[in-house]
């Protein structure tokens, strides 16, 4: 059985703040990722995005058993398992793995995929599908074949571009990954999701004027999006805005994980004190995020201000 989960980041704590130190601590805040991840199948939405700056749940492999309480349990995904145990067709395989993939059980939705790409090769969302389960197990040079397929199959989707484009970005393509989240913007000019992508880039590129000025747009094209909202405040923390990005975080999440990462940008701007009250604040909203706790501790072997 292939393993969901994900490589926990380890982040070191700084106390002081410049553009080199930044890009590090941006491409490693906890739990962060470094793009928008838009379903196969789906129009993009608020609520069918992964956060960016924020808390993403680790996807851990699941045993048997607990695999089949799931289906006993998921209506949805208990019907499609019917459906393909009835009537094993490219439509209904893809279906399951979807269902699966909502389920975090990304092993068998990985099989249900290969399942249907074995009835057509050039399945469109189950290339892409795929494509974003390796890139989810950390395999995003594993996953390039498929997306560009899919980018060749359906030039037209701005999905798939996205899709090609987080790749790329894991890979260090900057240019390129910013070409196919240009493209998927062209395609979809009212979705805030390439958009938020492309300020992604220019904060990897440590071009924060121009990762403000697009993380600004992405937000005001979707107030309710977690993603925008962090990556917002990325940007405005690597621009040396740190006032501006404790605002933005503390809109863009939960509680404890707007705290916590308030917690970050202060103690990168050296501001330690607030900053254990920002990981305080956080410990008390949740008491069972631990990552506030790990962050409490290493502050507490710094010094307070005067």
């Amino acid at each position: 059985m292939r393993s969901a989960a994900a490589h926990p980041v380890r982040l070191r704590l700084l106390p002081a703040v410049g553009r080199c130190v930044w890009l590090r601590l941006v491409s490693g805040v906890m739990l962060a990722l470094a793009f928008v991840a838009v379903p196969a199948t789906a129009t993009p939405s608020p609520h069918e995005v992964q956060d960016a700056g924020a808390a993403v749940p680790s996807l851990k492999p699941k045993l048997s058993k607990d695999v089949q309480a799931l289906e006993d349990r998921n209506k949805a995904l208990g019907a499609a398992k019917l459906r393909v145990e009835a009537s094993p067709t490219l439509e209904n395989q893809r279906a399951l793995a979807e269902q699966y993939v909502k389920a975090g059980v990304l092993d068998a939705a990985m099989d249900h995929f290969d399942a249907a790409l074995k009835l057509d090769p050039h399945d469109v969302p189950s290339l892409d599908g795929s494509a974003r389960i390796w890139r989810e197990w950390g395999y995003a040079d594993l996953a390039l074949p498929q997306a560009y397929r899919a980018v060749n199959q359906a030039p037209d989707s701005p999905v798939v571009h996205n899709t090609l484009g987080t790749l790329l970005l894991k890979l260090g393509h900057l240019d390129a990954a910013r070409e196919q989240f240009e493209q998927a913007r062209t395609l979809a000019p009212s979705a805030a999701y390439p958009v938020n992508n492309l300020c992604y880039v220019e904060l990897m590129r440590a071009n924060s004027a121009d990762a403000v000025r697009l993380c600004r747009e992405a937000a005001a094209m979707d107030p309710r999006s977690h993603t925008a909202r962090n990556n917002l405040a990325l940007a405005l923390a690597v621009s040396g805005d740190v006032e501006g990005a404790v605002s933005a975080f503390e809109s863009g999440s939960s509680p404890a994980i707007a705290a916590y990462n308030q917690g970050m940008v202060l103690a990168a701007a050296g501001q330690l004190d607030r900053a254990r009250t920002a990981f305080s604040e956080s410990r008390d909203a949740d008491p069972a995020f631990a990552p506030a706790y790990k962050r409490l501790k290493q502050l507490s072997a710094q010094p307070t201000e005067p």
